[in-house]
């Protein structure tokens, strides 16, 4: 025997049926001397790096004296994929050092990094984690790069 349900009721029961929220966007810490803040992604891609939406108050700030190293701590679903730590600084002879990566890190090999200056004096002005995507570039033959899904950003407040 078939029971018939009433259209009204059906649609009823639909409505109450909706898309679960978005998973929550990963965020990474950043410590110094025993204090420590973290961010969300101020740029986050799908895998393909085809959708993009930016946040620019995802940027975290902190107070980071001259020569004090940073640690940074990705969580396991970044550690699980390639990961970058690039920094931008001041030396101590007032210098400005273009931005430049200091180290990558292939899938699961480390979730943290401790970010240290040449210079006892140097002082950091930006911290940044890139997580890369699946897509690739390629600047010149042989030299293929991922294009980074993800940003955390760290602006670093000087004393």
């Amino acid at each position: 025997m078939h029971r018939i349900v009433p259209l009204a009721g059906f649609a009823v029961l639909l409505a109450g049926c909706s898309d679960p929220p978005p998973p929550a966007l990963p965020e990474v810490s950043f410590s110094v001397q025993g204090s420590s803040v973290t961010a969300r992604p101020f740029l986050h891609c799908d895998v393909m790096v085809t959708k993009c939406d930016r946040d620019n108050a995802a940027l975290a700030r902190m107070r980071v004296p001259p020569g004090n190293p940073v640690t940074v701590t990705v969580p396991p679903d970044v550690a699980a994929s390639p990961w970058s730590v690039v920094v931008q600084y001041r030396t101590a002879g007032g210098e400005q050092k273009d931005p430049q990566t200091i180290a990558t890190f292939v899938p699961d090999q480390s979730s943290s990094y401790t970010v240290a200056l040449p210079g006892a004096g140097d002082q950091l002005q930006t911290v940044e984690v890139k997580q890369a995507g699946a897509k690739q570039e390629s600047a010149a033959p042989g030299d293929i790069q991922l294009r980074a899904r993800a940003v955390w950003s760290l602006q670093v407040d000087s004393e």
